[in-house]
């Protein structure tokens, strides 16, 4: 995370301090000089819901970012804050964010960065994404290895072949796997195509659920129970995680 921050800040470097020429002056001019010296940058931050992994993030993110500021005398103010999964409430947030002249934007989820990537469009502010399952295929990237465009980010990505052999290494008398997840989430589709062609591959028998709100995540879950799953994947979903 802290090397993607670091790229995101690029596009501020030129306002970084530079090393100057030495002259004397008397401790109280030098001290001045050195508070004058700092410059300070807004950077927004917003997370998806208030879900514990996601705001571990945010707390890692504001450390790094005050390690930064401190290597390179600079200050960044933080201005975060968390749409709890309303769509209507994040397009809000990243257009105060724009209203505020940030800097920097970073993003913690799928939705928030495709939505930042959105609104900041021909705007010259770095996005910077966290926790985004399959940035290439959300359409945030042009290619992992080389993002393009102003933004970048780290991916949680989740090897779902390694959590099916899990699954049957715990139990290998399963015959019935469900699959719960939220339909509309971008961040669920690479994990639950891989988990379908992971069960027709072993012949094994899979039943679906989904959901759009936390509510309907629960009766899904519920439905399940009765239809008799053996075990139950879900893949990493906001919506899921807060149900």
């Amino acid at each position: 995370m802290t090397a993607a921050i670091a790229t995101g800040l690029t596009a501020c470097a030129a306002a970084l301090p530079q090393e100057n020429t030495t002259v004397s002056v008397d401790a109280k001019d030098a001290a001045d000089a050195a508070t004058d010296a700092v410059k300070t940058f807004k950077v927004g931050i917003c997370n998806y819901v208030d879900d514990a992994s996601l705001n571990q993030i945010v707390d890692n993110i504001e450390a790094q970012l005050e390690q930064i500021g401190k290597d390179n005398n600079v200050k960044f103010e933080i201005e975060y804050d968390n749409c709890n999964a309303d769509p209507n409430v994040l397009n809000q947030i990243v257009a105060n964010f724009i209203a505020n002249d940030v800097d920097l934007m970073v993003g913690v989820a799928t939705p928030v960065a495709m939505t930042m990537q959105s609104l900041t469009e021909g705007k010259n502010i770095p996005v910077v994404f966290a926790a985004v399952s399959d940035p290439e295929g959300a359409g945030l990237v042009a290619s992992n290895d080389a993002p393009g465009g102003n933004i970048t980010g780290t991916s949680d990505y989740l090897d779902t072949n390694a959590i099916m052999n899990l699954i049957f290494a715990n139990n290998p008398d399963a015959k019935k796997i469900g699959l719960l997840y939220d339909i509309g989430q971008d961040s669920s589709t690479a994990p639950i195509e891989a988990a379908k062609a992971y069960l027709d591959d072993k012949g094994i028998e899979y039943v679906e659920h989904t959901g759009t709100t936390v509510d309907e995540i629960k009766l899904a879950a519920e439905a399940m129970v009765a239809d008799g799953v053996d075990a139950i994947f879900t893949p990493t979903d906001n919506t899921v995680m807060t149900a």
